[in-house]
């Protein structure tokens, strides 16, 4: 299995998962009206990094990694740790965020750079 990998800049972990995983907007109370709730049940739920990717996205499939020990984290991850050595530096202060080949619902997803989060290249999982 192929693993995305992407790196990004978040004040905490709540903002680094705000962006990474979906989310609801806080429910209706019992006033509101069937055209109200329906609004709120059609815009929901909220995924900005799903968004900003403009592909379907499976969250089972992500992790979001904020702890101090990203690289050794990443590099159980990577079947060939060779060829992340040079993420090692970019990853002090960063957010790790792994996008695994299952998450992807779509053949012609093309994964990029988006203004939250820099995409540093696919690589083989071993995970299988």
């Amino acid at each position: 299995m192929k693993v995305h990998v992407f790196l990004g800049e978040f004040n905490s972990r709540k903002e680094a998962t705000s962006y990474t995983e979906s989310y609801w907007e806080p429910e209706p109370d019992e006033t509101a009206s069937d055209e109200e709730y329906a609004l709120w049940e059609n815009n929901n739920p909220k995924w900005k990094m799903e968004s900003d990717l403009k592909c379907y996205l499976d969250g089972d499939f992500i992790e979001t990694i904020t702890d101090e020990n990203k690289f050794e984290y990443l590099c159980g991850m990577i079947e060939n740790s060779e060829d992340i050595k040079h993420l090692k530096t970019e990853l002090k202060g960063k957010e790790l965020i792994l996008i695994f080949e299952k998450a992807i619902n779509s053949e012609n997803a093309e994964l990029k750079s988006t203004d939250r989060i820099e995409y540093k290249g696919v690589y083989e999982s071993t995970l299988k």
